[in-house]
C-alpha cells in the first residue's frame, strides 16, 4: 500500500480561476472546491499513505461507502452537543450537505483520563482533504475556512500551500506486521474482575440494575512507538461484516477499530438502527459452527441479554420515528471471530432531530452499557478500575440531517509506545465470571492476533 496520488495538480485549475475571478476582495467564510475522479488507489490507501498528523477513514458496514480525510480545515472540540453543533452552524448555513468525522466519549461528564486527553469529550474535524466514494463514485474535495475575513488572494495561497505541502511528504507503505516484544498489562487482573462480576450480580438480584456491560482492557507497553497505520491496514484485511473506523489526531495518537454495531445510519429522513447481543466463538468447521449457533439462539442468557438491548432499542425507535418496522428478528451476525444475535430497525424521523442528538438518545444502549441506561454510567465509575475514553461510545461522521455512526467496539487507542484494547461483557442474572473472562478475551483476539499474541 503506497499512493503517488498527488493533490495540487487535481485543483491547481480551479484554484487559479478563483485568484482571477472579479468581484469582492474578502473570501467567503467556507471555500470549497470539489472534483469527480477516478482514483487509481483505493480510498484508505490514500489515507494512510499521507504521514500527516491529522487524519481519518471511515467505512459503512452494509454498504460500499467510503469517506476519508487529510488534515484539519475546521476541528470543533467541545464538552457538550449543543456546542458542537454551534460551531458548525455556520458551515452548515453554507452547505448542510457537508461532513465532519468524530464523536465522543462513553462518559462525558468525566474529566478524560490522560490516555485520552486529545480526544476530549467531543471531537469532530472538517478535514482539508476529504475524499468519498460510493456507487456513484469517488469524489475528492478540498475545504479551506476563512474565519479571519482574510483576503481571496491570501485565504487562496493558504489553500494551495496546504495541498502543496500535503503532495510533498513522502507517501508511506505500512511496515510489515511483526510480533514486537512489549509488556503486557492488564486492567482488571482476573481476580479483581471476578471482585467486580460479584458485586454486578449483587447488584442485579437487589433489582438496582437489569444488565450491566463491564469492560477491561489489555495495555501492550513496548520501546517504539505503535504504528496506528500498520494496525488499521491490518484490520482493513479483514474480511467481515463490519464498519472500519481510523481517527488520528496527532501523530502516534488514533482511536481504530473494526465495529460490528451500527448505532444508527440516518440518510433522508430515514432511521436504521441495530441491536446486537449474545456471543458464541467460531466454530473450528461448519458443522461446529452450526452447533455454536443453535446454542447461542437456544441459551436462556443469552436470549435475555439481547431482549434487553433490542427493547431499548425499539423504544428509543418509537421515540425518534413513525412507521417503525423490525427489519430482521433475532438472527445470527458471523464476524471471524465470534457470531452474535441481531435484530434490525429502520423508521422514518418524525421531527427535525439533529444526528448527534439522536447519537445521545441513543448511546449507551444496553450492548455496551446497561439496563436502565439512566442508571449506568454512575455505576460504572465505581465499577471499572479505568475509565473508557472513547470506547464503546459512538464514531462515524454526519452533516446536518444524515450521519452514520458505528459504537466504538473491537477498538483500540494507540498512544504513543502504548496501545490499550478494549472488550466488554454483558452481565445479567445467569452470567458466571470465569465464562464472561473468556468472551472477552475472544472479543480481543483481532487485536491479539495482530501482535503476535495468538
Amino acid at each position: 500500500m503506497k499512493s503517488d496520488f498527488l493533490f495540487y495538480p487535481l485543483f491547481q485549475e480551479e484554484i487559479n480561476r478563483l485568484v482571477q475571478h472579479p468581484g469582492r476582495k474578502e473570501a467567503r467564510y467556507l471555500v470549497r472546491i470539489e472534483k469527480e475522479v477516478a482514483l487509481p488507489d483505493p480510498v484508505l490507501d490514500l489515507v494512510l499513505s499521507c504521514p500527516v498528523a491529522e487524519k481519518f477513514y471511515y467505512s459503512a458496514k452494509d454498504a460500499p461507502f467510503e469517506l476519508g480525510g487529510l488534515g484539519s480545515a475546521l476541528v470543533i472540540e467541545a464538552v457538550s452537543g449543543g456546542e458542537v453543533l454551534d460551531g458548525f452552524r455556520r458551515l452548515w448555513n453554507r452547505d448542510e450537505t457537508i461532513p465532519v468525522f468524530g464523536g465522543f466519549a462513553f462518559d462525558v461528564e468525566e474529566e478524560p483520563a490522560p490516555e485520552w486527553r486529545s480526544f476530549g469529550r467531543y471531537r469532530f474535524t472538517l478535514p482539508l482533504v476529504e475524499i468519498f466514494r460510493s456507487p456513484g463514485g469517488a469524489r475528492i474535495r478540498v475545504n479551506h475556512i476563512n474565519n479571519k475575513r482574510l483576503p481571496r488572494e491570501h485565504v487562496l495561497r493558504e489553500l494551495t500551500d496546504g495541498l502543496q505541502s500535503l503532495d510533498a511528504l513522502p507517501r508511506l507503505s505500512p511496515a510489515a506486521g511483526q510480533p514486537v516484544p512489549a509488556e503486557r498489562t492488564l486492567i482488571p487482573e482476573k481476580p479483581q474482575w471476578n471482585r467486580m462480576i460479584k458485586k454486578a450480580l449483587r447488584t442485579i438480584v437487589e433489582g438496582d440494575l437489569k444488565k450491566i456491560v463491564l469492560a477491561r482492557k489489555k495495555v501492550f507497553t513496548r520501546k517504539d512507538r505503535w504504528d496506528p497505520v500498520q494496525i488499521a491496514a491490518v484490520l482493513a484485511g479483514i474480511s467481515e461484516m463490519s464498519s472500519l473506523f481510523f481517527y488520528q489526531i496527532e501523530d502516534g495518537v488514533a482511536f481504530l477499530g473494526r465495529s460490528p454495531e451500527r448505532l444508527f445510519r440516518m440518510q433522508n429522513g430515514i432511521l436504521l438502527a441495530d441491536a446486537i447481543a449474545g456471543t458464541r466463538t467460531r466454530g473450528k468447521n461448519p458443522f461446529d459452527d452450526q452447533r455454536l449457533e443453535a446454542e447461542l439462539l437456544n441459551t436462556p442468557k443469552e436470549l435475555e441479554e439481547h431482549r434487553f438491548v433490542a427493547g431499548f432499542i425499539e423504544t428509543r425507535m418509537h421515540q425518534l420515528c413513525a412507521d417503525v418496522q423490525v427489519e430482521s428478528r433475532e438472527e445470527i451476525l458471523k464476524l471471524k471471530n465470534v457470531q452474535h444475535i441481531i435484530t434490525r430497525y429502520s423508521g422514518r424521523s418524525q421531527q427535525n432531530f439533529s444526528p448527534l442528538a439522536i447519537a445521545e438518545a441513543f448511546h449507551p444502549t444496553p450492548a455496551v452499557g446497561g439496563f436502565p441506561q439512566e442508571e449506568i454510567r454512575s455505576c460504572l465509575r465505581r465499577y471499572e478500575p479505568f475509565q473508557r475514553g472513547w470506547y464503546a461510545a459512538p464514531i462515524g461522521w454526519m452533516n446536518r440531517k444524515n450521519a452514520d455512526f458505528s459504537v466504538g467496539i473491537r477498538s483500540a487507542l494507540v498512544n504513543g509506545k502504548s496501545l490499550h484494547i478494549f472488550a466488554g461483557a454483558g452481565i445479567v442474572l445467569q452470567s458466571n465470571a470465569h465464562a464472561e473472562w473468556k468472551e472477552t478475551e475472544k472479543k480481543m483476539d483481532n487485536f491479539a492476533a495482530i501482535l503476535g499474541e495468538i
